[in-house]
């Protein structure tokens, strides 16, 4: 399907913006660091929703982004929690998750370490403990049969790597009072023709308070620019060779940011 072209972005005066020290008290800190001008309208996108996905390239700070408004949620109190999740891809012999020490909450805290990052940024290290302490992650495996809780984010990353089957058990669980974000790189698919993508794309397009944007890679391409480039080349590549997956526009209704 075609595009919807997004509202040009106005640029605003720059305003100093205040986080609270914890999520009750009246103290306030100078933001680490601020979402850039090509950011807010994907932050305005993830407000107006409430399933709300970002396609972007690796780099292009989904996760940023996203944490921000959960952040921004908390705050307000418009939310409790802030649920993560991620499938688990494991790198190969000797790498599963269950020979790493610890709890499964240890075990776990490697897949999290982007969101931590991403609020470190936000709030700074310093004051990131009472956000952190609002944040869980939830297993693909262990969802079937239950519901999120309400008045939570749930950001459910790396859709790509999710099955058709897999991505609706989640949109499914999804409780009147909870927002749900969502963010995949098509070129980073781990299951192939497998991934249920497309199929869970095209299952949402066109619904009331569900969105679906995909982000310009050399606009919010936050690491080196030569990415942009590698990752075209790099499509091209697994293309040639087969079993590669292909995101399809034609499938869904999107608009570009």
């Amino acid at each position: 399907m075609t595009a919807r072209k997004s509202t040009p972005f106005k640029k605003e005066t720059k305003k100093e913006k205040v986080v609270e020290h914890t999520l009750t008290s009246s103290k306030v800190v100078k933001d680490k660091e601020e979402l850039k001008p090509h950011q807010k309208p994907v932050s305005n996108f993830l407000r107006q929703n409430d399933v709300s996905v970002l396609i972007a390239d690796a780099g292009c700070a989904k996760d940023f982004v996203q944490m921000y408004r959960a952040i921004e949620g908390l705050k307000t109190k418009e939310f409790e929690r802030i649920i993560i999740c991620k499938p688990i891809i494991e790198a190969g012999v000797g790498a599963g998750i269950g020979f790493l020490p610890g709890s499964i909450e240890e075990k776990t805290s490697v897949y999290l370490k982007s969101f931590y990052d991403s609020v470190d940024k936000i709030v700074g290290k310093e004051h990131s403990n009472p956000i952190k302490a609002k944040m869980q992650f939830e297993h693909v495996g262990f969802q079937r049969g239950n519901t999120f809780p309400d008045y939570s984010i749930i950001i459910l990353s790396e859709l790509q790597n999710l099955t058709a089957s897999q991505a609706h058990t989640y949109i499914t669980r999804l409780p009147q009072t909870s927002k749900m974000f969502i963010s995949a790189d098509s070129s980073q698919s781990d299951l192939g023709m497998k991934s249920g993508l497309n199929d869970f794309l095209e299952s949402i397009s066109g619904i009331e308070n569900y969105g679906i944007a995909i982000l310009d890679s050399e606009k919010h391409q936050m690491r080196r620019k030569e990415i942009t480039q590698i990752t075209k080349k790099y499509n091209e590549i697994q293309k040639r060779k087969g079993n590669f997956f292909t995101l399809d526009t034609k499938r869904f209704e999107y608009i570009e940011l």
